[in-house]
């Protein structure tokens, strides 16, 4: 089962529908999973900024991204 929260955003001269998992496993078997579907691969799960991702073309303007966002790392001091 995934825990998963999904938003929309602007995304060139369209919107991305984002899907947000809790691991890195989680954007690859999606991906697979979306492949086997047959949606066209946009690019392949790659680090992105802080960001796990990789992303699908859905249309002329749109996309569905699967990303992994990882924590912040906080530092305190001693």
């Amino acid at each position: 089962m995934y825990n998963a929260k999904i938003t929309t955003q602007p995304y060139k001269s369209g919107k991305s529908l984002t899907i947000y998992v809790d691991n890195k496993n989680m954007v690859n078997e999606l991906m697979i999973a979306l492949m086997d579907a047959g949606f066209i691969v946009n690019y392949e799960p790659c680090y992105i900024s802080e960001n796990y991702e990789g992303c699908f073309l859905y249309d002329d303007k749109n996309v569905i991204t699967i990303c992994y966002k990882s924590q912040e790392r906080t530092f305190e001091s001693s």
